[in-house]
């Protein structure tokens, strides 16, 4: 896993900008906030950030209190967040690993965990140890965000095929499979983010069920957002009003089964809350 790690140290410097520089990242991200603050744990609770980056998640959440780990498969991504809260003031405990090796917690460890903006996918091929794992050391509640298996295909596959290829290629094994591998071939083609797995939603649904959570609720966060021209969406965050009442209907939008294949990949085109029954 050292090129995954190296990859996603590459790109510590710029991850912390992303809401600033894309309105469509910052509709994604106000969109999980809404679902995590609906089933944020009590304030004193326990939360993993398993794939944490530098922190959009898990330093807020440190910051009202919660005893956040921040877990990171990228030294940098860490380094980076241990300077931002340190500036916050505020504390949380920083793990370097990989989400598929969570053998340094206890079961049911963390009253929530959250693995947001993908980094289940990117945990291919072992996707399913990962989600495993995950599932293993929340007592409560999980919130997942990953690639969204029809998104992916529109929002980049088919256009990387065609510019390349002429005809559709690696777009029927991502249709068939979910899957993605990355091969010398490709990046010489095209720089490319790691091999990745991108999920159908039933396929998430179904391995959720299968390891004993009720899922809750289904979004395929900036389904809308990716039809709206990036120079409306920015104006329209400068206007809290106005904002909070497009999240509403986004929000609403999002939500319709019809839409899930819409959402493109950029942060994770499908989010899952799901809740573990008690045993």
């Amino acid at each position: 896993m050292a090129d995954v790690a190296a990859f996603w140290d590459a790109r510590a410097d710029r991850e912390a900008s992303r809401e600033r520089d894309n309105p469509r990242k910052r509709v994604h991200t106000d969109l999980l906030w809404r679902l995590i603050d609906r089933v944020v744990p009590d304030l004193g609770g326990t939360i993993l950030d398993a794939g944490a980056g530098t922190g959009r998640f898990s330093l807020p959440l440190a910051t009202r209190g919660f005893r956040v780990t921040h877990l990171d498969i990228s030294p940098k991504m860490i380094e980076t967040a241990a300077t931002a809260a340190e500036d916050a003031g505020c504390a949380l405990t920083f793990e370097q690993g990989d989400i598929a090796d969570l053998s340094r917690f206890s079961d049911a460890a963390f009253d929530l965990v959250l693995c947001l903006d993908s980094p289940l996918s990117f945990s291919y091929p072992r996707q399913a140890t990962a989600l495993a794992e995950l599932v293993r050391v929340c007592r409560s509640s999980l919130v997942l965000c990953v690639l969204n298996r029809l998104g992916v295909i529109l929002e980049e596959g088919i256009t990387f095929d065609l510019r390349h290829f002429g005809r559709p290629k690696t777009v029927w094994d991502v249709l068939r499979t979910g899957d993605l591998v990355v091969t010398p071939e490709l990046q010489q083609l095209q720089p490319l983010m790691p091999s990745w797995h991108a999920f159908a939603v039933e396929e998430l649904e179904s391995m959720l069920v299968d390891y004993g959570l009720t899922v809750q609720t289904i979004i395929a966060p900036g389904a809308l957002s990716g039809s709206v021209p990036t120079d409306l969406l920015a104006t329209l965050i400068g206007q809290d009003d106005a904002y909070s009442a497009y999240l509403d209907f986004e929000e609403q939008f999002d939500m319709q089964r019809s839409a899930f294949g819409a959402a493109g990949s950029g942060a994770g085109g499908l989010a899952v809350v799901a809740r573990k029954d008690p045993s």
